[in-house]
């Protein structure tokens, strides 16, 4: 998955904002799925975040043909894997944070404090750029407040300070979305739950490495500077949703969940 935006910053801290924590230890969260595309989504968190698995069944009809998807993502503070059980393929890439975490930490204490306030304030800056809105700790769900951001015909709320959500709704070229978290148990999942699968070939994904290794670089460079550089908007005098690629479309839901750390 290849993540654009990754600020997931604290305007007071200096610690290395691509490091958060989620608020329980160990977790697994279900998640309920309608809309365009339905079904279930199984979320398993543990060591605060560091390591999480995903587990989604849905089925997604369009122009009369329904369509089965079974997939697995698998994310380690080094790598993200990507598997389709259905294909019985399977995708890994570097976890992009990692290579904001390495950038962020070469420079001095000066500039990490530098690139912190730029990016809080350039942050809501780019969420505005799509006509957007942030607001912190708007809504309680499931007993944790959750930060809500709103941009291009989709509403995610995030377990606040963190980038995970607990409910997405949307509406993009047709699709409509409604992704909601049902439950939430604190119990310790199975060891076996984030064992990559043996029988799936994995391909790395070498340049999407290349790629997100340079933006990061960039990125920081822009936030260290203070002159990001603002999306365009594409929306038009009726308010419809622009046209995105599915990468865009990837881009602007990691931009939305991870607003939820500034």
């Amino acid at each position: 998955m290849l993540a654009v935006f990754l600020i997931s910053l604290s305007a007071f801290a200096v610690d290395n904002p691509w490091k958060t924590k989620l608020p329980f230890k160990n977790a697994t969260i279900k998640y309920n799925l309608t809309g365009t595309m339905k079904g279930t989504k199984m979320v398993y968190v543990k060591d605060y975040g560091k390591t999480i698995a995903e587990y989604s069944e849905t089925s997604t009809r369009m122009l009369g043909m329904t369509q089965q998807s079974k997939t697995i993502t698998i994310i380690t503070p080094d790598w993200e894997y990507e598997i389709d059980l259905t294909e019985g393929t399977g995708t890994k890439q570097v976890n992009p944070k990692k290579y904001f975490a390495e950038e962020f930490n070469s420079l001095s204490k000066k500039d990490q404090k530098k690139v912190v306030k730029n990016a809080d304030k350039l942050g809501i800056s780019m969420i505005a750029g799509f006509d957007g809105t942030v607001k912190k700790k708007a809504k309680n769900i499931l007993g944790y407040s959750c930060d809500e951001v709103i941009a291009m015909g989709t509403k995610a709320y995030t377990i606040a300070g963190t980038d995970l959500p607990l409910l997405i709704n949307g509406n993009t070229m047709g699709m409509k979305i409604h992704e909601e978290a049902t439950s939430i148990s604190k119990s310790k999942p199975s060891a076996s739950t984030f064992k990559i699968p043996t029988n799936i070939p994995i391909e790395h994904n070498k340049q999407s490495d290349r790629m997100m290794q340079a933006h990061a670089k960039s990125a920081i460079q822009d936030l260290l500077s203070g002159n990001m550089a603002k999306p365009s908007s594409n929306y038009n005098q009726g308010n419809t949703a622009p046209k995105l690629t599915p990468e865009q479309q990837e881009q602007m839901k990691k931009m939305m969940q991870m607003f939820g750390n500034q």
